[in-house]
C-alpha cells in the first residue's frame, strides 16, 4: 500500500509536467503532419524546373553540336567527289 501512494504523490506532483509533455507532443505532431505535404509539393515544383534546366541544357548542347555548314551537292547526278 506503500508503493501505491508512493506512486499516487508522485504523479499528484508530477501531473501538469505529464500533460504539457502530452499536449506538446501533440502540437508538434500536428504540425509536422500539416509541414510533410507542403514539403513534398514544394519539392514537386523544384525537381520540376530542374528537369526543365536539363531539358533547356540539352537543347542547347545539341545546338551548338549541330552542322549548321553542311555542304550540299550542286545537282543528283555530280560524280565529280
Amino acid at each position: 500500500m506503500k508503493d501505491f501512494l508512493k506512486i499516487f504523490k508522485w504523479l499528484e506532483r508530477n501531473m501538469f509536467k505529464l500533460i504539457f509533455i502530452l499536449i506538446g507532443v501533440i502540437i508538434i505532431y500536428t504540425i509536422i503532419i500539416f509541414l510533410v505535404p507542403i514539403f513534398q509539393f514544394a519539392g514537386f515544383i523544384g525537381d520540376g524546373f530542374n528537369t526543365m534546366q536539363n531539358i533547356f541544357q540539352e537543347v542547347e548542347k545539341y545546338i551548338k553540336e549541330f552542322e549548321w555548314q553542311k555542304e550540299l551537292p550542286s545537282s543528283p547526278n555530280d560524280n565529280s567527289v
